[in-house]
């Protein structure tokens, strides 16, 4: 299952699997005293921005990272000065992935399934580019994309260059929860096919290590924003 990649977000202002904090099980809690589970101390981010060589976290964000997964207790509300959440990690998106679903008619294309593959690969810091190889009611299509993550803003930005001949430039915040899910929320600028100005708008839903959903909204000219379809992404895992 797949998506269009693309990423920037300095026009606006991804291997590791994703990271999602361990939620206990009742039973597991009832296994362990009150004073064991007060024993573990809540979690902070620590102070410092020590580089990984090949990363785009710090060596503190992993840490971080690393000890809330290793917690055996439920996590503790940020609005109660607990633990803090876990740090989106875009080496996530490293790796081949199929996608598929169904868009409609538009002047971007004809309607009909949109299948195919997505490469990521990993550049430097926290840039990434993907190319997609996909097929759109019979037609070949190929886009190239680069993905660009702020760790500090928690936004991410993706550039695709369309070979249907436009550009889309896909911008916004990356958010996470105290369980590890995560979606980015975006917008791209209009742009103008077949006389009218497009605008495309969605939510990526990250909330599995091996597969996410893509939701998209699009407006053309003076129309409000309507469906235009979910893509479904899976990771291609090694045999």
């Amino acid at each position: 299952m797949t998506r269009i990649f693309v990423v920037l977000a300095a026009l606006f202002m991804v291997a590791v699997p994703m990271v999602s904090v361990s939620v206990v099980a009742p039973s597991s809690l009832a296994a362990q005293t009150r004073a064991e589970i007060e024993a573990q101390p809540v979690v902070k981010l620590q102070p410092g921005a020590t580089p990984v060589p090949g990363q785009c976290l710090t060596q503190q964000e992993f840490d971080l990272n690393n000890a809330l997964n290793a917690l055996r207790r439920p996590t503790v509300g940020v609005e109660a000065d607990g633990d803090d959440q876990t740090v989106f990690d875009p080496h996530y998106f490293i790796g081949t992935w199929r996608f598929e679903g169904v868009l409609p008619e538009s002047p971007l294309g004809e309607s009909g399934d949109f299948l195919g593959t997505e490469t990521i690969r990993h550049v430097d810091g926290c840039t990434y580019e993907s190319t997609v190889e996909a097929t759109l009611a019979d037609e070949e299509i190929t886009i190239s994309s680069r993905m660009i993550y702020d760790r500090g803003a928690q936004y991410l930005i993706l550039i695709e260059d369309d070979s249907r001949g436009f550009e889309l430039v896909k911008g916004g915040l990356l958010r996470g929860d105290p369980g590890g899910f995560f979606s980015h929320y975006w917008e791209a600028p209009a742009i103008t096919r077949e006389g009218s100005r497009v605008r495309l708008k969605g939510r990526t839903f990250y909330a599995s290590p091996d597969a996410y959903r893509l939701r998209m909204q699009m407006s053309v000219g003076d129309e409000p924003f309507s469906n235009f379809g979910t893509l479904w992404w899976e990771r291609v895992l090694d045999l």
